[in-house]
């Protein structure tokens, strides 16, 4: 069964305290350095070699900051991967709602999606690395990290409706699944095995996956 994320957008979600307001890191300017400073770290060494030391250094705050609000490494790992979901799907929307064609949205979406992910390798990469750890080692919150994409993907496909004619035989969340994999495959492909391939070359092979829902 699939879950509801319940976490707000742009923020990372912090465990349960009884003054969550007064914890350090809780402003979307310190949250943004220490997912910047981790996924740093990553693109050029891999999560096995984070360190809640280095991550303070290089964010430019304390360590005690950092494991006052994560508490371990594997939290913070955790709570900056979903934070950097946050980002992604808020730039995908960002992206479709500048435009009034819902085709054109989608595929700004995933032109957007391609960029971020290019841009932000650690996180790429720390993405793939809990992916293929099987689901039996999947959090809660990388759970909720693949509902949230998929449902902002599956929202944009039927967004078609009110333009153009589609094939109503398809399942919406299948193909949105389909558009998602595609994406993240092309992403690692570059990232992870150095294929060159453009934004604009991954992005018109993506549409082709969604094209086919579109009667012509």
């Amino acid at each position: 069964m699939e879950r509801t994320a319940t976490a707000t957008k742009g923020t990372i979600p912090m465990p349960d305290t009884p003054n969550p307001a007064r914890r350090p890191g809780r402003t979307g300017k310190t949250q943004r350095k220490l997912f910047t400073a981790t996924m740093e770290i990553m693109e050029r060494r891999g999560s096995a070699h984070v360190s809640i030391e280095e991550v303070a250094q290089r964010a430019g705050v304390s360590k005690g900051t950092v494991y006052y609000n994560f508490g371990s490494k594997k939290t913070m790992i955790d709570r900056l991967l979903q934070y950097g979901t946050h980002l992604l799907v808020e730039s995908m929307s960002e992206a479709s709602v500048a435009q009034s064609d819902p085709r054109e949205g989608l595929r700004k979406s995933i032109s957007t999606a391609l960029t971020y992910l290019h841009e932000h390798r650690g996180f790429t990469r720390l993405w793939v690395s809990e992916v293929w750890k099987g689901l039996d080692a999947w959090t809660d919150s990388m759970v909720d990290n693949r509902q949230e994409i998929l449902d902002f993907i599956e929202s944009r496909v039927r967004a078609l409706r009110s333009r153009y004619t589609i094939d109503t035989a398809q399942d919406t969340r299948a193909l949105a699944l389909s558009i998602f994999g595609a994406t993240f495959m092309l992403a690692m492909d570059r990232e992870i095995h150095g294929v060159q391939r453009s934004i604009e070359d991954s992005t018109r092979a993506v549409m082709l996956v969604f094209d086919g829902y579109i009667r012509h």
